[in-house]
C-alpha cells in the first residue's frame, strides 16, 4: 500500500471513529512506520479539521531546521604573502566569529575544512508549549462529533554540517557546507468528545534522517580599510550563498526551494576588539506553502564583535536577526470543518499574516588547540521567535587551516 493510500485509509477510519465511537472505548492509532513526519503530524491532528495542525507543525519544523544558522565554513587562520620574505604571513589576530562572517578573506590557495555539530530540544511553538498543545477542535450539535484534540509532543533535531572553503585568490574565497540532519518526533495527541469521553489516541516514534538542505557560497572582498601598524584593518565584502533543496521538505529537513542570500558584510580589525557586522536578503525561487498561507524570502541582519584574550583565544559574542516574510507566527484560528461530518464550526493552528522573526544571541569562544586547528564553543540563545524554537542551542565545531 502506497505511503498516500496508508494516509487516506487513517484518515478515514479516523472520521468514522468520530461519528459512531462507542463511548466506553476509544480508537487508539499507532502511526505507519513509513509515514512521512508531515504525514505523521496529519494524523496525530483533530481529523474533524482534516489535519490542519499537523501540517503547520510541520511548515514550522522544516522552516526552523532549513533557516537556522550554520557555522561559517570561513578558516581560523587567514593568510597572505609578504613580497619582502616570500613566506606566508599572517592577516589576522582573531579567529574570527562563528555563525556569522567577517569581510577578510582567507588567502589565495588556502584550504579550510570543518564541522559543527548542534542539538536542539525545541521548547515552544509560538506562544504555545508542546506540552497540551492545541490540535484542533470541532463544534457540532452531536456531542459525539464534538471534539478537542491536544497533543504532547517532543521534538527535536541533531544537524552536522561538514564545510570546505578554499581561496581562489587573495579577495575571493569559495566554499561548501554539506549538512546531515536527524529530526526525532514522539509523543501522543488525544481526542475528547463532547461527552468528555477519550475517543482517539494517537501515539508516534519516529527518527527522520538523511542530507539537510546544501549550501554553496562564495566572498568578493569589495574593499580594505586602511590602518597603519595592524595585520588587518577590516574591510568590506559581498557574500552569496546558495541553498539548494537537497533536504526533504515532507519529513522536515529541507523547504524544497531554492535560496539565495546575498549579504554586505563589514568588519574592524584595530585593537583587541574587532567589530563586524552584516545585512541580508535571501530570495526563494518559489513559495513556501503554508495553511492559508506562503512563505516567502528573507531578511537578516546581525553584529558581534571578536575580543582577542590570548594569542590562541578568542571570545565571541553576536547577535542575528531572521524576518521570513509572508505569513507567521502560528495561531489557534477559525478554520471551515471537515464536510460531511456534521460539524458547524473547528479552530486549528495557521499561520496568521505577518512575518516570523527570529532573534538570537550568540556567545561563544574559539580556541587553538594545535598547528592550525581551532575549536568552537557557541550556544544559540533564543531571544525572540514567534515559530518553533528552543531555549538554548549548543553547538560545538572543529576547523582546521591548510
Amino acid at each position: 500500500m502506497s505511503i498516500s493510500m496508508r494516509s487516506q485509509v487513517l484518515t478515514s477510519v479516523a472520521l468514522l471513529t468520530l461519528a459512531s465511537v462507542s463511548p466506553a472505548l476509544a480508537q487508539k492509532v499507532t502511526t505507519v512506520p513509513d509515514l512521512t513526519g508531515k504525514q505523521v503530524l496529519e494524523q496525530m491532528a483533530n481529523q474533524g479539521t482534516g489535519g490542519v495542525s499537523g501540517t503547520a507543525i510541520a511548515a514550522a519544523t522544516a522552516t526552523e531546521i532549513a533557516t537556522a544558522p550554520f557555522g561559517t565554513s570561513s578558516g581560523g587562520f587567514n593568510f597572505k604573502l609578504d613580497p619582502a620574505s616570500g613566506l606566508l604571513q599572517r592577516t589576522t589576530t582573531s579567529f574570527g566569529p562563528s555563525f556569522v562572517e567577517r569581510a577578510l578573506t582567507a588567502g589565495e590557495g588556502k584550504v579550510s575544512a570543518g564541522a559543527t555539530f548542534s542539538q536542539t530540544n525545541y521548547d515552544k511553538l509560538s506562544d504555545f508549549s508542546l506540552t497540551n498543545l492545541p490540535m484542533g477542535s470541532v463544534t457540532a450539535g452531536s456531542p459525539l462529533v464534538s471534539t478537542t484534540t491536544t497533543g504532547n509532543l517532543k521534538i527535536s533535531s541533531s544537524t552536522l554540517a561538514m564545510s570546505g572553503a578554499v581561496g581562489v585568490t587573495p579577495k575571493i574565497d569559495i566554499g561548501v557546507v554539506v549538512p546531515l540532519v536527524t529530526v526525532k518526533l514522539s509523543g501522543t495527541s488525544t481526542t475528547v468528545n463532547g461527552n468528555g469521553v477519550v475517543s482517539r489516541l494517537v501515539e508516534t516514534n519516529d527518527v527522520f534522517s538523511g542530507l539537510g538542505d546544501i549550501a554553496a557560497f562564495a566572498k568578493f572582498r569589495i574593499a580594505k580599510f586602511k590602518g597603519p601598524d595592524v595585520p588587518d584593518p577590516g574591510g568590506i565584502a559581498l557574500n552569496v550563498i546558495m541553498r539548494l533543496p537537497t533536504g526533504d521538505r515532507d519529513n522536515l529537513r529541507g523547504l524544497g526551494v531554492t535560496r539565495t542570500l546575498g549579504s554586505f558584510v563589514a568588519s574592524f580589525g584595530k585593537g583587541p576588539l574587532k567589530p563586524h557586522g552584516s545585512v541580508s536578503f535571501e530570495y526563494w525561487n518559489k513559495a513556501l506553502d503554508v495553511p492559508y498561507d506562503h512563505l516567502k524570502n528573507q531578511f537578516q541582519y546581525n553584529g558581534g564583535v571578536e575580543i582577542v584574550a590570548a594569542p590562541k583565544l578568542t571570545f565571541l559574542a553576536d547577535f542575528l536577526g531572521q524576518k521570513v516574510l509572508g505569513a507567521g507566527p502560528v495561531q489557534f484560528n477559525s478554520i471551515n470543518p471537515v464536510a460531511g461530518i456534521g460539524a458547524t464550526a473547528a479552530q486549528s493552528l495557521v499561520f496568521a499574516d505577518g512575518s516570523l522573526d527570529k532573534i538570537t544571541f550568540i556567545p561563544g569562544l574559539k580556541v587553538n588547540l594545535i598547528g592550525k586547528m581551532v575549536l568552537s564553543l557557541n550556544a544559540l540563545v533564543t531571544m525572540k521567535n514567534n515559530g518553533l524554537h528552543s531555549k538554548i542551542t549548543p553547538v560545538a565545531g572543529i576547523n582546521l587551516t591548510k
